[in-house]
């Protein structure tokens, strides 16, 4: 073969072969769309990622973090993304106001592979249900006219109280301090301070969630004599953006040094002042 021939043939398999690496470059190296990155809950504020079996209490306060990238740049190195974070309970419903943001600046030389990062935190509402919750990200490119979102799950632990369709009292238990564990047996001596606690649920809510409750407490002797009666009936009055699915109240007595051995009853009236509803409660103990 000529030797011109060579020199041609070699040219054509060069050339070849930079087209053939133009054409099949990677997936990797190839520009991708919007993306989110890195999306993941945190241990703590700017912290390392949670554990995914993490579980979440009631008034524990949630951190998040993700990257943005394959966003569109215009002629003059500009940026504008847009971006929203939903925070969902188990029925979808939001438990604190969803979050937007914007990021709109100008890139220089050295923001080449600049990648925007988004933190948010959000804290649960002391009187979250269990269930599993879960946050939305969204994010919107303005200039490519591109939306791409993620959902990020999660476990929450919640007090049980179980529903009712009329004002109620659950979970009623004596303990030894506040929010103690329960007695098994509700026992006291002279000179202890007996705590209680209970639930009310059932009741009537208002506008933006209002929830207006007040309770009567009062104390009786084995032959039904009263000993002591609350001055003035304990209030829960207040909105809330989360609607509260029940009302946690907590009381205490001081158990005299006097005071006679033998058997107590305490009656507690629950009224619920929006949806004219009334209950009462008799829960025993002893005074050994």
């Amino acid at each position: 073969m000529p030797a011109y021939w060579f020199r041609m043939l070699r040219a054509s398999l060069v050339l070849c072969g930079s087209l053939l690496g133009a054409l099949c470059a990677p997936a990797a190296e190839q520009k991708k769309g919007l993306t989110i990155l890195n999306a993941a809950l945190l241990e703590a504020e700017d912290g390392f990622a949670a554990s995914p079996d993490t579980v979440y209490q009631p008034g524990e306060t949630i951190y998040l973090s993700f990257n943005i990238q394959g966003y569109a740049v215009d002629r003059n190195n500009r940026v504008k993304l847009g971006y929203t974070i939903d925070a969902l309970d188990f029925k979808g419903i939001p438990f604190v106001e969803q979050q937007a943001g914007k990021i709109d600046t100008e890139l220089s030389a050295q923001d080449a592979r600049w990648s925007p990062r988004v933190r948010f935190s959000a804290t649960l509402p002391a009187f979250s249900d269990s269930g599993k919750y879960r946050l939305v990200i969204g994010v919107t490119d303005e200039l490519a006219r591109t939306q791409v979102s993620q959902e990020i799950p999660f476990q929450v632990r919640g007090r049980n109280v179980e529903p009712s369709p009329k004002l109620v009292v659950r979970n009623f238990r004596f303990s030894l301090q506040e929010d103690g564990d329960p007695l098994v047996v509700a026992a006291y001596r002279r000179g202890d301070t007996l705590w209680a606690s209970f639930d009310i649920t059932g009741y009537q809510t208002g506008e933006k969630n209002l929830v207006w409750v007040e309770y009567d407490l009062s104390v009786f002797d084995a032959d039904g004599k009263l000993l002591y009666q609350q001055p003035q009936p304990a209030e829960d009055k207040a909105t809330s953006f989360y609607p509260r699915r029940y009302v946690h109240a907590v009381f205490s007595l001081n158990l005299e040094s006097g005071i006679q051995p033998g058997e107590y009853t305490i009656v507690i009236v629950v009224r619920d002042r929006l949806g004219n509803q009334t209950h009462e409660t008799r829960q025993k103990f002893s005074i050994e």
